[in-house]
């Protein structure tokens, strides 16, 4: 029988979330194909494949913070603490999932299944995710079941730490309380004209807005488990840098749309701007930080 330590948890569960989000950042269409739903086309199209991607970036972000949790370098305890915020997360969207598979949506929480997805497709996730919460569950007994009390950073890199989760929180809950508006402020109008890949928008959205609030879970978990300790607050932002640089990435992309589709995105400006600013900051105070690097064995 395999042994499921919590270096090996953490590590199944980045080669998962990477593969994820390969697919939906650079495969989207063949990733579609792969769960037999229906193809978009124009807007729609357009619309859907745009917030894909930024999911797409989200999974990266799990996969980068189980690459550095899982090394012999990290903390103990605060990897035990990634396997519970892991099981936590991928439990949140086997639920999601369950409910809309089945055909027992939350009202108001969760999204019905959109007919361009086949529910066997959604089924097919509900055994990798069940898969990878009993293989973190078991990975966080293996670090001895620690149980954080939950408590914003304290320590080095606190603050940018706090920054990044404020920053996080509000697109999180917005994205899960209030969709359409918050949606409706940065592209007024585009997801009503979407036509058939309307729904199926609505639920890559609503997976945003879980995914970023189940990452400020797993921070919390994680900084609280060993509180103050200067490297894991350190690796912890420094995965939301390398987040934040990608979604900067995002910038041309917004303009080559903006200029094909004629898309109004009055607040482009001023929400990369924000991400900017708060990067740049939190980049700066890693840079700042004094660290001494060691030898280690190949990650």
């Amino acid at each position: 029988m395999v042994e499921i330590t919590a270096q090996k948890a953490c590590a199944i569960t980045q080669v998962v979330s990477m593969l994820f989000g390969i697919g939906m950042l650079f495969f989207p269409e063949k990733m579609m194909e792969t769960y037999k739903g229906a193809p978009f086309t124009g807007d729609g199209k357009t619309m859907f494949l745009y917030v894909f991607g930024m999911m797409g970036t989200l999974m990266a972000h799990g996969a980068m913070i189980n690459a550095t949790m899982r090394l012999d370098s990290a903390n103990a305890t605060a990897r035990g603490a990634t396997c519970l915020g892991n099981a936590i997360g991928w439990g949140i969207f086997l639920f999601i999932d369950a409910v809309m598979a089945f055909g027992l949506p939350v009202p108001g929480v969760t999204n019905a299944l959109p007919s361009s997805m086949p529910a066997d497709g959604i089924k097919a996730n509900l055994v990798l995710f069940a898969a990878i919460v009993g293989v973190n569950v078991l990975g966080w007994k293996d670090a001895g079941s620690p149980k954080p009390s939950v408590a914003l950073p304290t320590g080095v890199m606190a603050l940018p730490l706090k920054i990044l989760l404020a920053d996080a929180l509000f697109w999180g809950a917005g994205t899960v309380l209030a969709p359409e508006k918050m949606f409706d402020m940065y592209l007024p109008g585009v997801i009503a004209k979407s036509g058939s890949a309307k729904a199926m928008t609505w639920v890559m959205i609503e997976r945003m807005g879980f995914s970023v609030i189940t990452t400020i879970i797993s921070t919390l978990l994680i900084t609280s488990a060993v509180p103050g300790d200067a490297d894991t607050n350190y690796r912890i932002a420094r995965s939301f840098v390398y987040r934040n640089f990608m979604f900067l990435g995002f910038v041309s992309r917004d303009n080559v749309i903006r200029a094909a589709t004629g898309w109004s995105m009055p607040l482009a400006t001023q929400n990369n701007l924000q991400m900017l600013g708060i990067t740049l900051f939190c980049a700066t105070q890693l840079g700042a930080t004094n660290i001494t690097v060691r030898k280690t064995k190949s990650a």
